[in-house]
């Protein structure tokens, strides 16, 4: 779809999105996405807009006014907004961006996390990892291709996940003080389908148990245990949707000991059997 918005050429083009009500209650979900080519008059002044934005600077300058403090954006840069609170952003050059508005799940968590340690424009040393999902989103909006709300919710994940590590990375080439919750993460997100323990996430960053879950809790909203539950049940979506696998195969995959442990744990958090939620259409 063309836009006519200020500043905005017209080979750039915008895609809208409803999200289901399940993907509301348990999903990262997408609201809109889109491809922008700008000229220097493109600008951009909101109070509240109920959502949050992913947007990736592929050329070009664009200056972020967050908080009352002007970020300059340049290329190769991530931009991440609440876009709940007042803001602006415009082209300081010819500008080229992708971008998606999103919400749900635990984004808020992320989201405050993210700019608390490192602001709203983020520097990737590697951005390919990053942009990869996005492309991916924008392209399937691009050929009209049906939109896997399970599979863009693990796009949108990996995504601040990204910017997370990749962040931590650039501080840390400058800084030698590390981070030991991005590196829990790290940890978890590659061992949550083992049998992992609270010490064993402790141990992998020289933290004693008792002051490891404390901090964890506080940066992220979630006990260790919650959170590994939490990326046992979105992989648990993933492949329930996007698989012809046995729900006995899937609860072996992601780390439970039996089905019938992985068929209460998934019906208690989602309100659905995993038969169920394999069967609900969108």
């Amino acid at each position: 779809m063309k836009t006519n918005e200020t500043g905005v050429k017209p080979n750039s083009e915008i895609f809208f999105h409803t999200p289901s009500n399940m993907a509301k209650s348990m999903f990262f979900h997408i609201l809109c996405a889109g491809h922008f080519y700008c000229s220097k008059k493109y600008f951009v002044s909101r109070d509240n807009y109920d959502s949050y934005l992913i947007m990736y600077i592929k050329s070009g300058e664009c200056l972020i006014n967050y908080k009352e403090k002007d970020t300059l954006a340049k290329e190769g840069d991530v931009v991440l907004l609440n876009c709940k609170s007042p803001h602006t952003y415009s082209a300081k050059t010819e500008l080229k961006t992708l971008w998606l508005h999103f919400d749900g799940n635990v984004s808020e968590q992320y989201f405050n996390y993210i700019f608390e340690q490192f602001g709203c424009v983020i520097s990737l040393k590697e951005p390919n990892n990053f942009t990869k999902y996005l492309i991916a989103i924008v392209d399937a909006f691009t050929k009209g291709a049906p939109l896997s709300e399970p599979i863009v919710t693990c796009h949108i994940q990996k995504m601040l996940t990204e910017l997370l590590l990749s962040s931590s990375q650039n501080t840390n080439s400058t800084n030698s003080k590390v981070n030991p919750i991005i590196d829990a993460i790290d940890y978890i997100e590659r061992n949550f389908m083992y049998k992992i323990s609270l010490n064993d996430i402790a141990s992998c960053v020289n933290i004693s148990p008792y002051y490891f879950s404390r901090i964890f809790k506080r940066e992220t909203g979630y006990a260790p245990y919650e959170y590994i539950l939490m990326m046992r049940l979105n992989s648990a979506k993933l492949l329930l949707k996007t698989t012809t696998k046995s729900i006995k195969e899937i609860a072996f995959e992601i780390g439970y000991n039996s089905e019938a442990n992985f068929v209460t744990a998934f019906r208690l958090n989602t309100n659905f059997t995993p038969k169920r939620f394999r069967e609900t259409m969108y």
